[in-house]
């Protein structure tokens, strides 16, 4: 009976610790750079993925290239990518094709919203509520089904090959994801109830593993979509 008891925890103690809750007030916190620290966000719907909007917080002292959401397919590996190609860029990955946008690093919470659509081929980019000059990309592609979406590190191959020059060190919060095109500026007044998406921070599904922590979220993040600010708490 001891024997089997300590079997059990073992493989408690081996599997990765999944989880289902209201992240509201919360962030992942990523200590160190590792290939090991990353988070597996499972979404309500397997696709494939005709259009997409995904938005996230984030804050890092970080001044080197790291991932900032990486979602890999069977067959591609960057069939839905947000990275950041130091020192001022930040980079789009649709199946595998990066297109580059400037970004001023700055050590403080940033937000970012990006939406696209296969049918028309635009795809806008929000930095802090401003969008950025949008672009017609991957125009009549399909994003693949079954997605393996990680935060933290950036996916060299399906769900592994990670690359610790790539990965996060920092905070995240805040993420969510829809499959269907929405302009931003509506989030904030319609939000999940009109809107309701696949990733939700508020009832989030996800994978934990490594060295990765879940805290408070010591400062209030708000923005609209022609300003900007922080509200200490």
């Amino acid at each position: 009976m001891e024997k089997m008891l300590m079997l059990v925890l073992f493989l408690i103690s081996a599997v990765e610790i999944r989880s289902q809750e209201d992240m509201n007030d919360k962030v992942f916190v990523f200590s160190e750079t590792s290939t090991k620290s990353y988070v597996r966000l499972i979404p309500e719907s397997d696709g494939p993925y005709a259009a997409l909007t995904i938005c996230l917080k984030f804050y890092t002292e970080l001044a080197r290239d790291y991932s900032l959401f990486s979602l890999a397919t069977t067959d591609k590996d960057n069939d839905f990518l947000l990275y950041n190609s130091h020192p001022n860029n930040l980079s789009v990955s649709i199946g595998n094709i990066d297109l580059y946008f400037s970004m001023e690093r700055r050590v403080e919470w940033t937000t970012l919203c990006v939406a696209w659509n296969s049918e028309s081929g635009e795809l806008d980019l929000w930095i802090n509520g401003k969008l950025k000059p949008r672009r017609i990309f991957r125009k009549g592609y399909t994003v693949n089904a079954k997605p393996i979406i990680i935060i933290g590190q950036e996916q060299d191959s399906y769900g592994g090959k990670f690359d610790a020059s790539q990965s996060f060190v920092g905070e995240i919060s805040g993420i969510q994801m829809w499959d269907k095109f929405i302009n931003p500026a509506n989030l904030d007044s319609h939000y999940n109830s009109v809107y309701r998406p696949i990733i939700n921070w508020n009832n989030l599904k996800y994978d934990l593993k490594g060295d990765v922590a879940v805290l408070a979220q010591m400062c209030k993040i708000y923005y609209s979509f022609n300003c900007f600010y922080t509200n200490n708490i």
